[in-house]
């Protein structure tokens, strides 16, 4: 089950936070997005690959990330048309990861891609 959080514009992106659970709400995490813009260096990397998108490892030279990015290409939750990186908190070790986390997180990733 997804619920959405919170979503809040910033520099020129969107922003999305997610609250999850499973059916029996037996666990919880959080999943969150960033809008990509056609001028991110990444773009065209996300873009080429929005469908099957496994090699998150090469974000990581564009986002330095506490988070580790575990979603690039389309979200069909949030829209059809946009392009997102993302990440969730299901792993055990960052289960004590807040709203207030997940929200300065993706920011940081904004502040980042702006200054490439």
């Amino acid at each position: 089950m997804s619920t959405l959080a919170l979503k809040q514009h910033y520099h020129g992106r969107n922003i999305y936070i997610f609250k999850e659970s499973f059916m029996d709400n037996s666990k919880q995490w959080w999943t969150g997005y960033i809008q990509l813009k056609e001028t991110d260096p990444i773009y065209s990397l996300v873009k080429k690959n929005r469908d099957n998108f496994d090699d998150f490892y090469e974000l990581n030279e564009y986002v330095d990330a506490f988070l580790p990015i575990t979603a690039a290409g389309k979200e069909e939750k949030i829209n059809d048309t946009d392009l997102f990186i993302g990440f969730d908190t299901a792993e055990s070790f960052l289960a004590d990861t807040t709203l207030i986390d997940c929200k300065k997180e993706l920011m940081n990733w904004a502040n980042q891609l702006d200054k490439e």
